[in-house]
This record gives structure tokens, C-alpha cells and sequence, in this order.
């Protein structure tokens, strides 16, 4: 991979990660980078409070805040026109919580995700699902302590993002790719949350990079092409590696220093 290119929303634009290095898409790329055979130029396209389409119900053309334009009236210009060997697309969190229905939501992101991959066809096309936020806890979203005010984007979502969830992986499979439920391994984990109850710390962002790149590489052998290469042009053996701090008479029999010098 070559390129990448990301469209979401505001924790995919990075916001609240103290050190950029730790911003989701950054780590993902990264950890592209330390692995595979080539470099790899990272483009974020994400827009704080983006949308995926019009009909989001608080989508408003003229907003300050980035909610225009919309995800599939920019898709063309701000993810195919770069042509990335790596699509990543990041929606769900803003129109659950302005009450985008699931049919609407599902029906839009199809047509966006049908037009990337007729555009661009050897792509990679990952799909991140909604991030958990405490929106979703209907219990701890009523509790003062984690309730803030986010104006359009005021709904609890708990019962729009499961439905999301589900037709996701579907979309996923039409066309080729690959979904990454990030809600169910940062579900309930408020710690992870900036406490404006939205966005993700160091750690959240973190856990999120990782996530995407775990769920990649399972299925991708592109990312190992270079640690393959190096074992057999190395000769690297089991013997040969290994025993960090490891007790003496381990390093003696599993890597003899003789041995590991050669």
C-alpha cells in the first residue's frame, strides 16, 4: 500500500489526541508503514461533526462546523480523485446521534461505497464502524456527570447503532472489504472519553488504531511481506531469536551466545 486515504468524522480527524502520533489514523498508518514493503502517504480527509449524507435530519449547508459538505457529496473529490490503494471510511457516531435513520444512513453510505469500488477497483476498502459513546448508555447518559450539551447531535443512539452494526458488515462484504467493530471493544470504557463525553484520549485513540490495523492485517498478507522477506534473506531461526531478559539457563540452551552471534 502505497496510499491512504481516510473520510470520517471528528475522532478520525484526530481531535483530543495530545500527541499527533497517537491520532487513530496516524497509528494506522504507522503501523503500515513499519511492516510492509513500501512506504505509505497518509491523507486524512475527516471533518469534525461530518455526516454521511443530506438527510442526516441536523445536516445544514451553510454550519461552521463542518457538517457540509456531507460524506457522499465529497466522497468523489475527497477520497476516489486521490485514488488510494487504501479507502478507509469512518461514519455512524454524528448521524446516530442526530437521529439518522438506519434505512436512510445504510441506503446512503451503499451508494458511496458501490462508487468507490467501481472507481477504483484493487483497492482496499476498510470500514469503520461507530465508535461506543456514553450517547449509547441510555442509564449513564442521564446521569449529570456524563451528560453534556451537544445541541443537533442530542440523541442517545442506543438503538440506532446496533442496527448500523448490523447492516455494516453486509455492506463489507458486497463490495469487497473488510468492517471493524470498534463499538464492542470500547463499549462502557468511559476512561477512554475527553469528558465532554465524546471524543477519545490518548489511550482511546490507541486502542481504535490498533483495532483496524489488528482486523487488517488478519486478512491482508500484504503486511507481512517484508518480516517473510527478512527471515529468509536473514536465515532467522527460532534459535537465533528471542530470550529478552530471559533467565540464564534459558538463553543457554533455547540461544547459546555463540549461536545468536553468528
Amino acid at each position: 500500500m502505497k496510499r491512504l486515504v481516510v473520510m470520517g468524522e471528528s475522532n478520525a480527524y484526530g481531535m483530543n489526541a495530545l500527541d499527533p502520533a497517537n491520532e487513530w489514523v496516524q497509528l494506522f498508518g504507522s503501523h503500515i508503514r513499519k511492516f510492509q514493503e513500501a512506504p505509505l502517504r497518509v491523507f486524512n480527509n475527516s471533518l469534525p461533526a461530518n455526516v454521511i449524507s443530506p438527510d442526516a435530519p441536523e445536516y445544514n449547508e451553510e454550519s461552521r462546523d463542518a457538517i457540509a459538505p456531507s460524506a457522499i457529496e465529497r466522497f468523489e473529490q475527497d477520497m476516489i480523485s486521490y485514488k488510494p490503494d487504501l479507502a478507509l471510511y469512518a461514519y455512524g457516531l454524528n448521524d446516530s446521534r442526530c437521529g439518522h435513520s438506519t434505512k436512510s444512513f445504510v441506503n446512503a453510505y451503499r451508494k458511496i461505497l458501490l462508487k468507490t469500488r467501481q472507481s477504483l477497483p484493487d483497492a482496499l476498502i476498510v470500514i469503520v464502524g461507530p465508535y461506543w459513546n456514553v450517547q449509547y448508555n441510555v442509564k449513564a447518559w442521564a446521569d449529570p456527570e456524563y451528560r453534556r450539551d451537544f445541541g443537533a447531535f442530542d440523541k442517545s443512539g442506543d438503538e440506532l447503532v446496533p442496527a448500523y452494526n448490523s447492516e455494516l458488515p453486509k455492506l463489507a462484504r458486497e463490495i469487497s472489504g473488510i468492517f471493524v467493530d470498534v463499538y464492542r471493544i470500547l463499549e462502557n470504557a468511559i476512561w477512554l472519553l475527553k469528558d465532554d463525553s465524546c471524543h477519545f484520549n490518548d489511550v482511546g485513540h490507541t486502542i481504535i488504531g490498533q483495532a483496524i490495523f489488528i482486523q487488517g492485517a488478519s486478512q491482508c498478507s500484504f503486511v507481512s511481506a517484508r518480516c517473510q522477506r527478512f527471515e529468509k534473506e536473514t536465515k532467522i531461526q527460532i534459535t537465533t531469536t528471542g530470550g529478552t531478559n530471559a533467565l540464564p539457563n534459558a538463553i543457554n540452551k533455547w540461544r547459546p551466545v555463540n549461536q545468536w552471534k553468528q
